[in-house]
């Protein structure tokens, strides 16, 4: 019985399918594994070509900036590319054209792509290009393999394409994976800024991030120093409970903490010193290797961006308020990371140390401080304010029972001079002239206004007229007596001397008429009919730190009075002497009176109550003056109140005294702030009472007149 054996080529096949399902198995496994990138490609296009035989193979990615770029290399450099400058131009295009186009191509020897004349496989193999795929089904590079023409070409397409799978298939596998431990750092990142920003004692935020930023970069030390004033404390070692400041280790890391943070710079130390650095830190650093070398120190200033000059600035930064140390004594490959993780770490560490260092350097931190562990003490910050709130109303109810105020009554007036004057006219007249103005300061006597009265014009024109005819007889008298006849005649001489005499007393009780008008009058006898109207004289004790000088104090009367006719008994202007002392025509409301007779503590018309003033056109709140209100000045009657619509209640006059000679100059009120008839505020200091009482006595009348009494 004869046995079919395979032939030669089918054992080459079969011994083929089992070499790729071989390199198919390893691929698979690889593409599982936790190896980077730099490792994983490189693995990928070795066992690819040896799996299906081929010659050559590469694999290419296109980065971020467009460039196609090598990730790995498989006997490329015996393709010979090289060797002719349109081979790698061919193969370069046709490397970019399947990028472009992200399509599986199949190209013979010397074959040109399709569509693309300029791009084409310049070598003597089979060459196979397919893409594979990112997270996103995007693809993001492709797999090169070059093989001999002893395979079919779809065969060689279908394992180039495995290979892509399995790439794609790592990409997904590493995506996910980094998306986890990316989540999981995020999540640790957040729980090392929640716990270092939950103090703001520097030595417990110190501890926090020397010890949390080791857990977290599993390195072998952590150190933090914080500057307060000129010098760095060392305020944290990682895995000690305390920091003993005066050991030799301690006062060498904190001489190199302050080199560092005079420098501004990071501090990075890999076994070997670096000549460049500035020579107090190279000098800080060797004193400080001597006692134990690491393999890795990173020394990192902390700025926080509060520190940092803002936009347009270029004044010189002050040291940093804050340093981190980080050392690792043995070896490890992943030194380049750890060093990237403390960068990150730094971010939330900064301004953490740099709030504690702030609030430390906070004054009269003792007084407060106690209250926040009241605060804590007390169950949280609610309850805090609770409990403080409570024991505030309790003391404002102590303090309005136990303390006593005087109860101050309000009351409107307005402002008059002391020393003050109506001027009138001495009889009827019809205003011709004004001399003054309006605020014009005058001496005594000057003349204020011109009059004309009628009476006035008829009298002294016939006074005027009588004078003169008189004055014409006796020029006739003298005359006659002068002659010749009448000297020769004794008995004539002496009837004219008589007459003479008479005439002359009766010009002369004219002249006294008139003259009696004009000085007594004020009358113009050359204008017979006008009359001048004069201020008043000062008495002998005028109040005045001044000069003598009135003032007019009425307003807007020129075109009140001028060509109109006044009485005798009607006031041409107001004077006053407002150099003198001021008072102020108080209006005190009925409802009021009572509780103000009864602060005065006996009956002395001399005794006063001090009244608190303020001028409705001051500038400046808060300042006022002080007036004295004496028993004397209070009106014994009220009266109906008819200047002021808004208040139609019954008032009792008063005079309140201010800036006179005997009230404290503190206390008086800006003569600037002095004008006549303006309208002040007042509060009457009556008798004291309790605070309570005091401050809200009139919400008391208010609901004992309205809600008690008439029940009663």
């Amino acid at each position: 019985m004869s046995v079919n054996r395979p032939s030669p080529e089918e054992e080459q096949i079969k011994k083929l399918r089992r070499q790729v399902e071989h390199s198919l198995e390893q691929l698979a496994t690889l593409a599982g594994s936790n190896i980077p990138p730099a490792e994983f490609y490189p693995e990928l296009i070795q066992r690819g070509v040896l799996g299906i035989g081929a010659f050559a193979g590469a694999v290419w990615i296109q980065s971020q900036q467009g460039l196609i770029q090598p990730l790995a290399l498989e006997n490329f450099e015996r393709l010979g590319l090289d060797d002719r400058p349109e081979s790698r131009q061919l193969h370069n295009a046709l490397v970019a054209v399947s990028m472009e186009t992200k399509k599986s191509a199949v190209l013979g020897p010397n074959q040109a792509a399709q569509g693309f004349p300029n791009a084409g496989n310049p070598t003597p193999y089979l060459l196979v290009l397919t893409p594979f795929y990112n997270e996103n089904n995007e693809p993001c590079g492709l797999i090169e393999l070059l093989h001999p023409q002893n395979i079919h070409p779809q065969d060689l397409l279908t394992y180039a394409s495995q290979l892509s799978g399995w790439a794609s298939q790592y990409i997904r596998n590493n995506s996910a994976k980094r998306l986890l431990q990316e989540q999981r750092l995020l999540t640790e990142i957040e729980g090392f800024s929640r716990k270092v920003h939950s103090s703001l004692n520097p030595t417990q935020v110190a501890y926090y991030v020397a010890n949390e930023t080791r857990r977290l970069i599993k390195c072998d030390r952590v150190s933090v120093g914080v500057r307060h004033g000129r010098k760095v404390t060392i305020e944290a070692v990682s895995g000690a409970d305390t920091v003993e400041r005066a050991s030799s280790h301690i006062i060498k890391m904190r001489k190199l903490f302050d080199a560092v943070i005079a420098w501004g710079e990071k501090l990075t130390f890999k076994g070997k010193l670096d000549p460049t650095l500035p020579p107090n830190v190279r000098k800080a650093l060797d004193e400080y290797l001597k006692e134990k070398t690491p393999s890795l120190l990173v020394l990192l200033p902390l700025r926080d961006d509060r520190e940092k000059n803002k936009e347009g600035e270029k004044k010189p930064l002050k040291p940093s308020r804050s340093a981190l140390m980080m050392e690792v004594f043995d070896p490890q490959e992943n030194m380049d990371q750890m060093e990237e993780q403390l960068l990150v770490l730094s971010k939330h560490a900064e301004t953490a140390l740099y709030n504690a260092a702030e609030m430390k350097s906070v004054p009269l931190k003792p007084l407060w401080w106690p209250l926040q562990k009241v605060q804590q003490g007390l169950g949280g910050k609610a309850r805090f304010w609770l409990f403080t709130a409570i024991a505030a109303l309790l003391l404002l109810v102590f303090a309005l029972i136990y303390f006593e105020a005087p109860i101050k009554v309000d009351a409107k007036g307005r402002l008059v001079p002391l020393d003050r004057h109506y001027v009138y006219s001495n009889v009827e007249g019809q205003v011709r002239e004004i001399k003054v103005f309006p605020n014009q300061e005058i001496p005594p006597d000057a003349v204020i206004a011109v009059l004309y009265n009628s009476e006035y014009d008829r009298t002294i024109r016939e006074l005027q007229s009588k004078e003169k005819g008189l004055d014409h007889e006796i020029e006739t008298i003298k005359s006659n007596l002068q002659s010749r006849e009448t000297q020769q005649n004794p008995q004539r001489k002496a009837e004219l001397e008589t007459q003479l005499v008479s005439k002359e007393a009766e010009r002369n009780q004219y002249r006294a008429q008139l003259d009696n008008y004009a000085k007594n009058l004020r009358c113009d006898l050359t204008r017979p009919g006008y009359y001048t109207v004069h201020a008043p004289n000062f008495l002998p004790a005028r109040a005045a730190s001044g000069s003598a000088l009135w003032r007019v104090v009425t307003p807007d009367f020129r075109e009140q009075l001028l060509n109109k006719s006044v009485k005798n008994s009607d006031p041409v202007v107001r004077v006053g002497n407002v150099n003198g002392g001021w008072e102020i025509e108080l209006k005190i409301p009925q409802k009021h009176i009572g509780r103000v007779i009864r602060g005065f503590k006996t009956d002395d018309p001399n005794e006063y109550l001090d009244v608190d003033v303020l001028v409705s056109s001051q500038p400046l709140p808060g300042h006022q003056g002080v007036g004295r209100l004496y028993r004397r000045d209070i009106s014994s009657s009220a009266e109906p109140n008819l200047n002021d619509q808004d208040e139609n209640e019954p008032v009792v006059r008063a005079l309140v005294r201010i800036n006179t000679p005997d009230i404290d100059p503190r206390d008086h009120i800006d003569e600037k702030l002095l004008v006549t008839d303006i309208e002040v505020r007042t509060k009457i200091r009556c008798q004291s009472h309790s605070i309570g009482y005091s401050y809200f006595y009139g919400v008391w009348e208010f609901l004992y007149e309205r809600v008690i009494f008439p029940y009663f």
